[in-house]
């Protein structure tokens, strides 16, 4: 499943995902089941701990490990295991999506995708609390016990009774897993962040191990103290439905009963509770760990594939295709990587075909980078217009038409169509799947999909949009924020929608004013634009523009020198163009009321929260890059044609004043 594929992914592009991806996600499930045992292994030694007797309690968790019920549940974790992997290949995303205001961020969440991605988690959960309950042994092994004292004169049967501590291990694993599920969303934690700096997988599992093993401590800990709150108000319900169906005593007068606070502090179960909260969550994030660490490692793609039937693969036909966007970031981050460390690879860009003599390749791949760019400017005024006019986006606003130039080596690089463009922006957890053939997506611009095909759910589905986000990054649709100072489509949705009569006052002027209810006024401050995350909305998608940047620059500055068929000089005018104006638009978006011009301070967490300074990262490739060609070309520069702006522009980096 790729994030921006809106509609089902052609054979080719489900071919090339697999034989790109495919090993790594084996390759993340091996290793995450072979990790198992040793997860299990440090589980069973603490879940028994006795300090007083150190030799007696290592021998007797090592004499458990060779136990044959020891290695069933081992078998059944494995199972469970390969569950999360499906799940994380299932929903990944390497655009991360930011719902911009409360609303969004519900809708996100009561998602039917979501929904059954938290069902799962919890069932999931719960058979890891049931495997963690019996090899903890001791009371908490079994649901059913026989009740203490049953027996007597007028009733020698032993009676059934529930056992509440095993009852309550469940129930904590199932709130862990739907916690795990939540959270897993909230936090974008199924966004796939690439790696700045190359290393081996290695070392990168090893740096980020005691990262999460503190993090599962930690949130065990706090997802146990809202657990306990939840049983203490709604415990009783579980455990009298249990008791009903199943026809057992409730034992209160051996054992105290857990919905209360005397119950609650219990020690002794606490942190059995917490010791298999931890189980559970270092479990999963191993499994997400190494499948971010194995998707995300660069792929080599040949510029000039040595076989025919191997074309579909080389680099210039994957970015000029419309590959997964997953696919497309790895050609992008091999381009940036080719640009700087391969002068053999950078040979063949420069490269022309035979016969025939056309620099195909260089066209191929400068045709893309700028295209993308040429999006991001696009973008990035439309923002701008929506916020000088408190939102509203004009039809036929500022079109930011890219230059079309007349010479034939430069009529290559125009605006892309629209079978190019970028699709509307979709949830990420609609998306074609990488092991079935067809996810049928009739429309794919509700998040809700097609089961609701409802009038109410149609009208549901412009109140709680998940992609109502002000600059989302794949639609030059805007929503505004601020005051309303008109009535749009999904208003009147809205009214429809809520039942309850308006109010109606009467003014000081005698005039009658129609008040909104009570659920209109919460939709619509629901609906209100988080500032900081409508930003971040716009440049959720930089990453693959950075590398555009970094790699058309790099080789720009490197044909200085490499080369001999001067392929590049035809195009440098174009490519300064494009990269002056784009500076231009990233200049006035700095100067926005609400763009912040500092990076925020992002602690070192186990959730990647990079993205919330791509746009920081962004605006210093671009003029990074910008320097690179003026310091590597110097004074020609003043020979390429350009308009009086971009000169004057151009010379003020020429001079290091920028």
């Amino acid at each position: 499943m790729a994030t921006a594929v809106s509609r089902p992914i052609a054979g080719g592009s489900r071919d090339i995902l697999w034989r790109v991806l495919g090993w790594r996600i084996v390759s993340s499930i091996v290793w995450s089941v072979l990790l198992l045992p040793i997860c299990t292994t440090v589980f069973i030694v603490f879940s028994s701990i006795d300090l007083f007797h150190p030799i007696q309690w290592l021998s007797d968790s090592f004499n458990d490990l060779y136990s044959s019920y020891i290695i069933f549940y081992l078998l059944l974790l494995s199972v469970v295991i390969v569950v999360i992997n499906i799940f994380n290949v299932e929903f990944y995303t390497v655009v991360p999506s930011i719902p911009c205001s409360r609303l969004a961020l519900i809708g996100k969440i009561i998602h039917p995708q979501q929904l059954m991605h938290s069902f799962v988690h919890a069932a999931m959960g719960m058979m890891v609390a049931w495997c963690a309950a019996v090899m903890t042994k001791g009371r908490y092994s079994f649901l059913v016990v026989p009740c203490t004292g049953s027996k007597s004169l007028d009733n020698p049967a032993a009676q059934t009774c529930l056992n509440e501590y095993h009852l309550f291990f469940l129930l904590a694993g199932a709130f862990m897993g739907y916690s795990y599920s939540l959270l897993y969303f909230i936090n974008n934690m199924n966004y796939l962040p690439f790696p700045i700096i190359q290393q081996y997988k290695f070392l990168r599992f090893r740096r980020s191990l005691l990262l999460l093993v503190k993090h599962s401590c930690m949130e065990s800990l706090f997802l146990i103290r809202n657990f306990c709150v939840v049983y203490y108000f709604l415990g009783h319900i579980p455990k009298a439905w249990i008791s009903t169906a199943m026809d057992l005593q409730i034992d209160e007068q051996f054992h105290r009963p857990l919905d209360t606070v005397r119950g609650l502090l219990n020690l002794s179960l606490l942190y059995h509770v917490w010791l298999c909260g931890v189980f559970l969550l270092t479990t999963w994030y191993i499994s997400w760990i190494l499948f971010k660490i194995c998707a995300t490692e660069a792929h080599l793609f040949p510029v000039q594939p040595p076989f025919a039937e191997e074309s579909d693969e080389c680099l210039p036909k994957v970015l000029n295709s419309n590959p997964p966007l997953i696919i497309k970031y790895l050609a992008l981050q091999d381009l940036m990587l080719l640009s700087q460390y391969s002068p053999s690879r950078r040979q063949e860009v420069f490269s022309l075909s035979q016969p025939g003599g056309h620099p195909h390749n260089w066209t191929a791949i400068s045709r893309e980078c700028l295209n993308l760019l040429n999006d991001m400017t696009q973008k990035l005024v439309l923002y701008q217009e929506a916020a000088a006019t408190n939102g509203r986006v004009m039809s036929s606003s500022y079109p930011v038409e890219p230059k079309k130039f007349n010479s034939p080596e430069e009529t290559t690089f125009q605006t892309p169509k629209s079978s190019q463009m970028p699709q509307p922006s979709v949830p990420p957890f609609i998306k074609t799947s990488l092991f079935s053939s067809k996810l049928s997506t009739p429309d794919v611009t509700s998040p809700f999909g097609t089961p609701f095909g409802s009038s109410v759910m149609n009208r549901m589905a412009g109140i709680f949009d998940v992609n109502t986000c002000y600059g989302s990054p794949h639609s030059p649709q805007l929503i505004r924020r601020g005051p309303r100072l008109w009535t749009s489509a999904s208003d009147q949705q809205m009214t429809e929608f809520s039942n309850s009569p308006s109010t109606t006052t009467v003014s000081s002027e005698g005039k009658t004013v129609r008040q909104p209810n009570v659920f209109y006024s919460w939709i619509q401050n629901k609906r209100e634009q988080h500032p900081e995350a409508s930003i971040q909305a716009v440049f959720s998608d930089a990453q693959m523009h950075i590398w555009a940047l970094e790699g058309l620059s790099h080789l720009v500055a490197a044909s200085f020198t490499e080369d001999r068929f001067g392929v590049v000089q035809t195009t440098l005018p174009a490519i300064l163009n494009t990269l002056l104006t784009l500076q231009e638009a990233v200049d006035k978006y700095f100067k926005l009321p609400h763009a912040s011009s500092k990076p925020p301070r992002i602690s070192g967490s186990l959730v990647d929260t990079s993205y919330k300074t791509l746009r920081f990262a962004f605006r210093a490739s671009l003029k990074t890059a910008i320097y690179r060609i003026t310091a590597t070309f110097g004074e020609h520069l003043i020979a390429v044609q350009a308009s009086a702006e971009h000169q004057k522009r151009l010379q003020q980096f020429l001079e290091f004043k920028e």
